[in-house]
């Protein structure tokens, strides 16, 4: 009863949703009360859904749902290996995500970047299964439509906002510096991070920040 008060409130309010389902083992089949409960929808973003059934996930595709995968906690805590390529190919929107620094140790997008290719390609047994070029998205383009923003940003496009990092390919880690996708996911660290724009304003040049006293 709580659940669907809330509910009716974010849709009267038109807010999106959050909502963690499906994490551990033993809580899977949440996606599935909130299908039956016709409860699914584009303005919902589910964490984790580590234990998902097929009909689950064809669930959140029919009903535009997006989730939000977080390799670092999901194996931190113990909720098991993210199914983020599975989700993605059924054609769910899905962003990569940090959840907590205070839990998964750091906001490394790059080290999440680098967890989510490696996990999908062992478990799938195939080096290519998901390229970096796909991993970059998820952690972009995607990590945007997956919290209903990607009309302002999560690409560089006219007209979005000019949130954007710059990264030094004259570091040493990253030369020589070729196929951009494979080593901003496979080869690039935070210390690369030369420039950062957040809607066009810059927040860190030259490997420094500029708005706060270090």
């Amino acid at each position: 009863a709580a659940t669907l008060r809330d509910r009716e409130v974010a849709k009267d309010l038109g807010l999106p949703i959050s909502v963690h389902a499906n994490n551990f083992q033993t809580s899977a089949g949440g996606i599935q009360q909130l299908a039956d409960r016709g409860l699914l929808g584009p303005d919902l973003q589910v964490i984790h859904a580590v234990w998902c059934t097929p009909q689950e996930i064809r669930a959140l595709a029919e009903n535009r749902v997006s989730v939000s995968v977080s390799p670092y906690s999901e194996m931190r805590i113990g909720f098991g290996f993210p199914i983020a390529a599975q989700l993605s190919e059924a054609g769910v929107a899905v962003g990569l995500s940090v959840d907590t620094p205070a839990l998964s140790g750091n906001a490394d997008m790059f080290a999440i970047m680098k967890a989510i290719q490696n996990i999908e390609n062992g478990r799938a047994l195939n080096e290519f299964k998901l390229t970096a070029r796909r991993v970059l998205e998820l952690a972009t383009i995607e990590g945007a439509r997956s919290m209903g923003l990607a009309d302002s940003i999560g690409s560089l496009t006219p007209g979005k906002r000019a949130d954007l990092i710059m990264v030094d390919t004259r570091a040493l880690n990253l030369a020589v510096f070729t196929e951009p996708a494979h080593l901003l996911v496979e080869a690039a660290q935070p210390a690369n991070v030369d420039t950062v724009l957040i809607d066009g304003r810059i927040v860190k040049r030259g490997g420094r920040l500029t708005t706060v006293d270090e």
